[in-house]
């Protein structure tokens, strides 16, 4: 542990509740004290903070450790993003060929924007993001698709005290920002008319995962050029379709009369 940023008592702790992963079995206290080589009394705590937390699992009638169902609640979660990139890619692709321009998907991380996957456009000028690239939530169609269907009182939490334009078309009012969240959140997507780069056009719609919690966003951007204001409700349409397509593969149910159905 060369790192001097490890938290030692946590690494110590991570290697008790890996002990119990890889043995796959109950374990006695003094089985696993062997495997991580540590005294009993600090295993024992250990285990102790690791069952308060749901990690591990205690049985009082037999004195054995096994792991917690906690530890596979992550274990979903950590799946769900790598289902969503299998699952999305068909109906990307669909609407990549639909227009012939690019298709982004992304997840909120903090104030940004993560690019999971894309599809590119076959036309040699395209809207390109770089797959892993970051973008601020603020001056994106993706972004703001998924932050308009948080709940506002969690909107502070992905947006900076104050704003910083990326262009002259970026927002540049945490006001006026949140007044086009709200707008967002009606007609059902997000826009960025170049805010996050000038002469780029592009619209994103949330997906919702099985419990109805927005997980990502899909867009369709290309250059403002062929934008219109002739095909862009049509090309809202579509992705909103996309977006509640992907929604629908990961158990997605639409509530009547939500306002993702406006």
């Amino acid at each position: 542990m060369a790192n001097d940023y490890i938290v030692k008592p946590v690494y110590k702790a991570l290697q008790v509740l890996l002990c119990l992963g890889e043995e796959r079995r109950e374990m006695a206290l003094s089985e696993v004290c062997h495997r991580v080589g540590m005294p009993k009394t600090t295993t024992y705590r250990y285990l102790q903070t690791l069952t308060a937390c749901g990690f591990v699992t205690h049985d009082p009638n037999t004195d054995l450790y096994r792991l917690g169902l906690r530890i596979w609640a992550l274990g979903q979660m950590a799946r769900e993003p790598l289902q969503l990139r299998e699952l999305a890619l068909p109906a990307m692709r669909e609407l990549r060929d639909h227009f012939n321009e690019t298709v982004n998907l992304a997840v909120l991380d903090g104030r940004e924007i993560v690019y999971l996957d894309m599809v590119e456009s076959r036309r040699s000028l395209r809207m390109q993001a770089q797959l892993g690239g970051r973008d601020p939530v603020h001056t994106t169609a993706l972004g703001k698709a998924m932050l308009a269907f948080l709940p506002e009182e969690r909107w502070s939490e992905h947006l900076p005290a104050r704003l910083t334009p990326r262009t002259n078309a970026s927002y540049g009012s945490i006001g006026a920002l949140r007044d086009e969240l709200r707008r967002t959140r009606e007609r059902g997507y997000g826009i960025d008319a170049g805010e996050n780069e000038e002469g780029a056009y592009c619209i994103g719609a949330p997906i919702f995962n099985q419990d109805g919690h927005v997980l990502a966003a899909v867009s369709l951007s290309a250059p403002a050029t062929r934008m219109s204001e002739r095909n862009l409700p049509k090309a809202a349409q579509s992705v909103i379709e996309t977006a509640a397509a992907i929604s629908q593969h990961l158990g997605y149910t639409r509530p009547a009369n939500s306002e993702q159905n406006r």
